[in-house]
């Protein structure tokens, strides 16, 4: 007799062997910072156009049955690989192209403000060093190497 459970485990054990590893699951948030969901407003700079537009097509996609977003409160979340593909099924292949290409500037330009937010906090804690040193108005930049004035006489 078949032992469906201990053909799973079986399989299991095999793929392990083969160095498989199951995906991990991530949320909601993990998922926005990855750009993998997206709020009204970053879903229409990826769609060029605006948010009560795709808030449409959102709520176009749900009577469907094919939901692109989730509604919370009055506003949406979008699943960022089912909005692509809302868009080459409504629009073309072309019109899909486009949208991923503002989608990579998007995840570009978080990027860039996490690391200028990065760059802040560090001046601004050199800053507060600085202050509770009893040091200068000018601080040393933390991005360049420390330099000290070296008597020669």
């Amino acid at each position: 007799m078949f032992d469906r459970d201990q053909a799973i485990a079986s399989l299991l054990q095999a793929l392990w062997a083969l160095g498989y590893v199951l995906p991990t699951m991530s949320d909601a948030i993990e998922q926005a910072h990855r750009g993998a969901a997206l709020d009204s407003d970053d879903a229409a700079f990826v769609a060029g156009r605006r948010a009560s537009t795709v808030a449409r097509w959102a709520q176009a996609a749900e009577d469907e049955g094919a939901s692109i977003a989730v509604k919370c409160g009055s506003s949406w979340l979008f699943v960022t690989t089912r909005l692509l593909d809302y868009i080459e099924r409504k629009f073309g292949l072309h019109t899909r192209r486009e949208a991923e290409t503002r989608h990579r500037k998007l995840i570009e330009m978080r990027a860039r403000a996490q690391t200028s937010t990065s760059n802040a906090s560090r001046h601004a804690a050199a800053a507060a060093e600085a202050c509770h040193n009893g040091g200068s108005e000018t601080e040393a930049d933390p991005d360049q190497p420390e330099t000290r004035a070296v008597d020669m006489g």
